[in-house]
């Protein structure tokens, strides 16, 4: 799981800082390292315990910006404290329609705090109302004369005084001293502030216009997972009434790793899309459109209610017979294959799958490999090393040929780097909806821990190449040469694949006719942070943090893109479409980790 990519990173940034070499000179170098990586990491604790004991102060400043009112606070400032305060806003010429887009001007002079709203003022002017406010913390350090000063990321988001929606982004500059055990602020100073500003949003949630009763909306709505959350915090208990005896405590990674998806598709080929819902805890969801703007369940009717351990769906005329058959992707139990027969689902997995479905399923893709006219199936396995027991991979969910090749992987992989996970499965289209296992996936098993695999034709000769996002592990880019999957990743990416991957996708963002993927990593406040506080780090660590990637697809390379698609949060995945039809790709990125019941969120900043 990626929060432990932090803890990791911490311990491995002290022992790639510590170089070897022989001899008495060596040796009196290497002890000089191991003094400067020491000092380094207790410099690196002492600041992260600040920052976690200024998440109260930072706080106390977010209710009075949630208040309009941000200046003199005898529980925020010292007495005298000053201020660098924010200007006029100016507008700019903006990117999309309907949209209006400005900066607020810095003042440059220090001033003495005295009003309420003096640091905001111009800001608060424009402000009916603020319904969101975040604050992390991007870098904290301490000062020569005892103080601490951290940088601040400030969003925004609320009403302005027009009745318009109005979203704010910027940097906060605040020096702290401590004063009878309180952290205090001596100054603040406006780094950034910018304004988007629009009548309506883009997107609304319509789901209490589209089911008709209040019983399907509350069973669309129902998460099981926060059922489980509350009784751990509210009542004290850690264990599930399922799944089975390898995997009943709340905490395990296993449980959090995995995820669960929507497919959208004409099950029932009406003219209408449906949403078929899987679920990680409970029955899978089928809600069919009736055509008139509502949407009723269907799953057991038509045979899809599975029960629990679900990650994805794909749907496709997989036997060409002119209707949608579906794989389903499962963790602790093996996928599932199901054949359309008359818009009913028949399991079919044991006579049609050779070699049966694999488990631990992130996620699939399909296309035509082989050239043959039949839709073949790439499956994405994901699971960390790290549940109870620890060895349930090796003796619960492989072949015993697999069990001997996994633990041979690693013996051999970096803990970090290159994290052994299971074989990534290539389901070959015997024909008649019937699949065989290819060979070592086609040379794309990569033993990791895989989120996702995706088709494209990047290279535009005809047939679908293959990208995987890989957590732990590198990105892998491999091209189809007459059904044969090549690893070109150190020819086209060279070294530009090394974050956690989390997702893939493809799109031709610059209409130059070649397909640009675009890789979902981690951005990690804490994470940078922390890298940035040690020299000589392998390179590995800092993409691991610094979030996504874009490259431009040049017809023989990828080559990064400098623009603002990087720091999109915790990311899981991305998805190109023209959201505001002016004949350019956007992106939509999916991100963070998980909205909790009120009472039991934390305040760690990631």
């Amino acid at each position: 799981m990626t929060i432990f990519r932090l803890s990791w990173a911490a311990s491995i940034a002290v022992i790639v800082s510590c170089g070897e070499r022989s001899g008495p000179e060596g040796e009196q170098e290497t002890r000089d390292q191991q003094i400067s990586a020491e000092e380094a990491y207790a410099k690196m604790v002492k600041t992260e315990e600040v920052i976690a004991e200024l998440v109260g102060p930072v706080n106390r400043l977010k209710r009075a910006v949630a208040n309009l009112k941000v200046g003199w606070n005898e529980k925020l400032f010292i007495k005298g404290a000053r201020f660098k305060a924010i200007a006029d806003l100016k507008f700019s010429q903006g990117d999309f329609p309907g949209v209006e887009m400005g900066e607020f001007s810095l003042g440059k002079e220090e001033l003495e705090l005295r009003g309420e709203r003096e640091i905001w003022k111009a800001l608060f002017e424009r402000v009916w109302r603020l319904e969101k406010i975040s604050f992390g913390t991007l870098e904290g350090a301490f000062g020569k004369a005892g103080d601490f000063h951290t940088k601040l990321k400030v969003t925004l988001r609320g009403t302005t005084a027009e009745g318009k929606l109005g979203a704010w982004n910027g940097k906060l500059g605040i020096w702290w001293v401590k004063r009878e055990g309180e952290w205090l602020i001596r100054l603040i100073e406006n780094l950034e502030l910018k304004e988007m500003v629009c009548e309506k949003p883009f997107f609304s949630d319509v789901l209490d216009r589209v089911l008709r009763s209040p019983e399907d909306l509350e069973r669309a709505q129902h998460s099981v997972h926060d059922q489980y959350v509350r009784d751990v915090f509210f009542t004290g208990g850690t264990k599930f009434s399922y799944p089975r005896h390898y995997w009943n405590y709340i905490a395990t990674w296993d449980s959090l790793d995995q995820h669960t998806s929507v497919s959208v598709v004409d099950v029932d080929e009406d003219g209408w899309d449906d949403f078929y819902v899987t679920a990680r805890w409970g029955r899978n969801q089928l809600w069919r459109n009736r055509g008139d703007g509502t949407f009723e369940e269907v799953a057991q009717k038509v045979g899809l209610d599975l029960d629990g351990v679900c990650n994805c769906s794909l749907f496709a005329d997989f036997d060409n017979d002119g209707d949608k058959d579906v794989f389903i992707g499962r963790s602790l139990e093996r996928g599932r294959f199901f054949i359309n027969v008359g818009g009913v689902f028949v399991d079919r997995t044991e006579e049609n799958v050779i070699g049966g479905m694999p488990y631990w399923t992130s996620a699939m893709s399909s296309a035509d490999v082989n050239g043959d006219g039949l839709l073949d199936l790439y499956l994405a396995t994901y699971r960390l090393p790290i549940s109870r027991p620890r060895n349930i991979l090796a003796t619960e969910f492989l072949t015993p040929e697999e069990q001997v090749e996994w633990k041979r992987r690693r013996g051999q992989d970096h803990p970090v780097f290159r994290l052994t996970g299971p074989p990534n499965v290539l389901l070959i289209n015997q024909g008649n909806g019937r699949f065989s296992r290819s060979l070592k996936a086609g040379g794309a098993d990569l033993w990791l821990s895989s989120f996702q695999g995706t088709w494209s034709d990047y290279d535009n000769d005809g047939d679908p190449d293959l990208f995987v996002a890989n957590d732990y592990a590198p990105d892998y880019v491999f091209r189809n040469e007459e059904g044969r999957l090549v690893d070109v990743t150190n020819e086209v990416a060279g070294n530009e694949l090394q974050g956690f991957g989390m997702g893939v996708s493809l799109g031709d963002y610059d209409n130059d006719g070649f397909l640009d993927p675009y890789f979902t990593y981690m951005y990690s406040k804490a994470g940078s942070r922390i890298t940035k506080m040690f020299d000589g780090l392998e390179n590995r660590m800092y993409e691991g943090v610094k979030g996504n990637k874009l490259l431009r697809n040049t017809g023989a390379k990828f080559q990064p893109v400098n623009c603002e698609v990087s720091q999109a949060g915790w990311s899981w995945g991305g998805q190109f479409a023209d959201f505001d039809n002016d004949g350019f790709l956007d992106l939509y990125v999916a991100n963070g980790l998980y909205t909790p019941p009120s009472g039991t969120e934390t305040e760690v900043d990631l």
